[in-house]
């Protein structure tokens, strides 16, 4: 039992510990993201962005949620890229897995990791959400910063 709970509560971390995202408006935060080499001079209408890290072990768990969040971004007619990062980053990226999603007029609709808890599953999810609420006409700017689940966070 002892080793079940040190493992669980090793996964478990805070999305942004050190409050990058806290008290940043939707705008900031997609100009900060914009200065990134790999989004530099992109067109981010209708997009989809996920940010993982290939020495993330959490980016396996995040791997079905990203497929079914892939599968409805196609069908509503999003663009999905994907950006690998790496483990030491100066920017405003906290944590990986993580995505953002962007509205036709390079609107914020959320930014934050796919889910809570251990599993990062769509069963906690706050992304179908916000693209359900997008599809019926609801722009939500969600910056999500205050969530705990399995994420690697950034140097």
């Amino acid at each position: 039992m002892a080793a079940a709970i040190y493992f669980i509560s090793g996964r478990l971390v805070t999305f942004d510990p050190d409050g990058k995202l806290s008290g940043k408006n939707s705008r900031l935060v997609i100009q900060e993201l914009k200065k990134m080499g790999e989004l530099e001079g992109i067109d981010l209408s209708d997009t989809i962005i996920h940010f993982t890290s290939n020495s993330c072990s959490c980016t396996q768990y995040s791997e079905d949620h990203k497929r079914d969040i892939n599968q409805q971004a196609g069908l509503d007619g999003f663009n999905v890229v994907n950006i690998h990062l790496p483990a030491h980053l100066e920017s405003i990226i906290p944590s990986t897995p993580s995505i953002l999603i962007v509205n036709k007029d390079e609107d914020l609709l959320y930014f934050g990791p796919y889910s809570i808890g251990l599993a990062c599953s769509a069963s906690n999810g706050y992304v179908e959400t916000v693209m359900q609420n997008y599809a019926k006409g609801y722009s939500s700017s969600l910056i999500m910063h205050d969530a705990t689940g399995c994420y690697c966070n950034l140097d």
